[in-house]
């Protein structure tokens, strides 16, 4: 015998053993939360993806070192960095790094400038001509800091760069003479 539930889904008689299940009523808010439920959990599998994914190429991306040559520029080791200092008068020095590792030494008559930092402008204070003898260093070639104001002083016009690729580390490891400042 076939009739009517009252949630209008037909019912079928008792010797079939067939059964649906009641349909589910929902008000709007019901739906609403269902639904940001849903996105909810999709915006969570995105944040894990996005999560997962620089918490394995990071390290991929730090354990890169940075180039030794960089086409345009000269790239000089720490014997050759005390020569030029000895040699050229103008010589203007930027070390690339964060304040406190400049604060903690650096080379004598280094200006710090962090190679994010690095304008067109600040450069042109230090370096009024594009033909202005420049060295640029930073802690060495796992920084990296170095080759990328390197680059911008050689985009920007620079062209008698030298480049410093083992910066600091090398410094040290040779008991050079470093400035520290409070």
């Amino acid at each position: 015998m076939l009739g009517v539930a009252a949630n209008h889904q037909p019912k079928l008689g008792m010797n079939n053993r067939s059964y649906r299940a009641p349909i589910r009523h929902q008000t709007p808010a019901g739906a609403l939360a269902e639904k940001r439920e849903g996105t909810m959990s999709a915006m969570n599998k995105l944040l894990l993806i996005v999560g997962l994914t620089v918490a394995v190429v990071s390290p991929a991306l730090a354990d890169e070192d940075a180039p030794l040559q960089i086409a345009g520029a000269t790239t000089v080791a720490a014997d050759q960095v005390i020569d030029l200092v000895s040699r050229e008068p103008h010589l203007v020095i930027v070390d690339a790094r964060h304040v406190a590792d400049y604060n903690a030494g650096a080379i004598e008559g280094a200006v710090n400038i962090l190679d994010t930092e690095l304008t067109p402008e600040k450069l042109a204070i230090i370096a009024p001509t594009p033909n202005a003898p420049l060295l640029i260093y930073c802690n060495g070639v796992k920084c990296g800091r170095a080759a990328n104001a390197v680059v911008k002083a050689l985009n920007w016009g620079y062209s008698n760069v030298y480049y410093y690729a083992l910066g600091m580390t090398e410094w040290k490891a040779k008991g050079l003479p470093l400035v520290t400042r409070q």
